[in-house]
């Protein structure tokens, strides 16, 4: 009898065990038809947040990253969508025309600095497909990149971004770290 609980209790800690390691693997890339244009955006499974609190200022910025790649019909274009977030949020100019957001990441010592697109890509997914931030408002840009920069990005040790052209041009700290989520979307695009 004793042996028969004692084995019950083990394949209990065991499925819980599994539970919790499913639970901590990222989530997968998703692959997401635009049914008008028929591309198809592959989005990463989980987005990177960073965050800068101003000194002395009780409001926090964001930055969410995501990665994207666009097929369309088979022309593939590697996007990074930054959105632009505060607790308190502060109208900034959601049009990438008004003004570029120059993006400076700094990857382990090295900069790559990306300029914007003049627009939003068309045949984007919802919003809430791509993780717009619900909360507040966000200003959104696109970046054009490569499978390489993500892949750096991913498997980064240490990640900063920075937004030059602002006179505070202080550092955005990693505040949600998905990059086990990009090292993953990377993987699924480059088939290795």
């Amino acid at each position: 009898m004793a042996s028969r609980c004692t084995l019950k209790g083990f394949l209990a800690l065991t499925m819980l065990a599994a539970v919790v390691a499913c639970s901590s693997l990222p989530q997968g890339p998703r692959d997401l038809l635009d049914e008008r244009t028929g591309a198809t955006v592959t989005v990463v499974g989980a987005p990177i947040t960073f965050v800068r609190q101003p000194n002395g200022q009780p409001s926090k910025d964001f930055l969410t990253l995501v990665a994207i790649q666009k097929d369309d019909a088979g022309k593939y274009t590697q996007l990074l969508l930054l959105y632009r977030w505060s607790t308190y949020f502060v109208p900034v100019s959601s049009s990438p025309q008004d003004h570029g957001e120059e993006l400076l990441i700094d990857i382990d010592g090295h900069s790559i600095e990306l300029q914007p697109l003049h627009g939003l890509p068309a045949g984007l997914p919802r919003p809430k497909d791509l993780f717009v931030p619900e909360t507040t408002e966000a200003a959104m840009r696109a970046y054009v990149t490569d499978l390489e920069t993500m892949r750096l990005i991913a498997t980064s040790h240490e990640l900063t971004l920075r937004l030059p052209q602002e006179s505070l041009n202080d550092q955005f700290l990693l505040w949600q770290d998905s990059r086990p989520a990009l090292a993953q979307f990377v993987k699924q695009l480059s088939g290795s």
